[in-house]
């Protein structure tokens, strides 16, 4: 690839300020299993986490879906998960919920697990799909009816499973019951709530009624949909974090801690890029583009690599760093650690990185999905990379 060095300098040089930033979220996770008794080999990021998190009975762990580091930063002083955040961590790339979750989940990084964004591919069999929903893309198809069980794509016990305490899974009614819910909440007791306020009352009950220790986790998207639909600073993104405030403050006590963090946080958008507007990309590709629309893998066609070097750098240069996925591989863009198969066959040969507030379209079916976007995430800026961590 022509400027080899230089894209790989471009990009080391945007993504520096990650290196002052040493503890992650799976440090988080690995230490509230520690905790919950799965044993790990603790890292420097989980001796420090270890000393922040309070010895007691009850945990609650809330996953607040889209809540980065800066939009807590822009909170007022009252605010108390301002107040109670201990430092800013950074959570694992590409910033797309689908691999953030199976990396909280697996407590592992995407190079080892292959889970990288909203859409994947599985080379084994030819298949663009939606991780999250079980679904192959162009038809909206459930997995399990071609005949591909949940094992072949998630390739790792959850560590939920392993906890020893009892674990209590809280999630919106819609999502509750989904495929990925209970694939990784097997041992665990679910709990789908209509609001906000209604999920912290039923965490205090469970509490209440409980004489042993129990572990809850919360997932909440609406933030990250407010986010998407009406923008990061938006009043209906403010409302839902004034509820979990009021929510964390029903149940955090003396025997109860409350832990929060995010997956990612996002940015707003200016404009939104749209790669066939120029030049008919889908005669270089054997599948479909995937991971989000900030950080994009393409599938292409070993004839044709040449071609599409040179048309992309053309049209999009000015706002997109094209790596191949040697040179992902070598500045450890989804991990240090070597990939597994899956992993690796999970990846285009080319990487492409949005490093301005705009994004990438790549097909019609993204186009459909993200049409109205005013607020995205899965780049590499700081207010999508940086993460709170929040322990009252």
């Amino acid at each position: 690839m022509q400027n080899t060095e230089e894209n790989i300098r471009k990009l080391e040089e945007y993504i520096k300020y990650r290196d002052d930033i040493k503890v992650d979220v799976l440090d988080v996770m690995k230490t509230v299993a520690s905790l919950n008794g799965v044993k790990f080999k603790k890292t420097e990021g989980m001796k420090q986490i270890d000393k922040i998190i309070p010895s007691k009975k009850h945990m609650v762990f809330i996953l607040l879906d889209g809540f980065g580091y800066y939009k807590l930063k822009r909170l007022g002083e009252d605010s108390i998960l301002k107040q109670n955040n201990k430092m800013k961590i950074k959570t694992v790339n590409p910033t797309s919920t689908a691999c953030v979750l199976t990396s909280l989940m697996s407590a592992s990084y995407p190079n080892q697990h292959g889970i990288y964004g909203w859409w994947d591919y599985n080379k084994d069999y030819d298949l663009s799909y939606y991780p999250l929903l079980l679904e192959e893309r162009k038809t909206g198809e459930k997995l399990k009816d071609k005949g591909i069980s949940n094992k072949e794509i998630y390739k790792f016990e959850s560590i939920f499973n392993q906890f020893k305490t009892k674990v209590n899974v809280y999630e919106r009614r819609d999502l509750i019951n989904s495929e990925y819910t209970n694939m990784f909440s097997k041992k665990a007791s679910k709990y789908g709530f209509y609001s906000i306020k209604d999920c912290f009352e039923k965490v205090k009950k469970n509490i209440l009624e409980r004489e042993t220790a129990t572990f809850n986790y919360i997932y909440i998207n609406g933030l990250d949909e407010a986010s998407h639909s009406n923008g990061v600073d938006s009043k209906e993104v403010s409302d839902i974090i004034n509820a979990v405030e009021n929510g964390i403050k029903n149940v955090a006590n003396e025997e109860t801690s409350v832990i929060l963090i995010a997956d990612h946080g996002q940015v707003d958008m200016t404009s939104m890029m749209y790669l066939n507007q120029k030049t008919d990309y889908t005669k270089y590709f054997y599948a479909l583009p995937s991971i989000d629309t900030r950080m994009i893998s393409f599938f292409v066609k070993n004839e044709c690599t040449k071609e599409f070097e040179e048309k992309f750098m053309e049209e999009f240069s000015q706002d997109v760093i094209l790596l191949t996925k040697e040179q992902a591989k070598k500045i450890n863009l989804f991990g240090s650690s070597s990939y597994s198969e899956h992993a690796d066959k999970s990846l285009g040969e080319y990487i492409a990185v949005v490093v301005n507030n705009k994004f990438l379209v790549c097909d019609k079916l993204m186009l459909e999905d993200y049409i109205l976007t005013k607020g995205n995430h899965s780049g590499l800026t700081k207010e999508e990379i940086t993460v709170p961590f929040v322990v009252i």
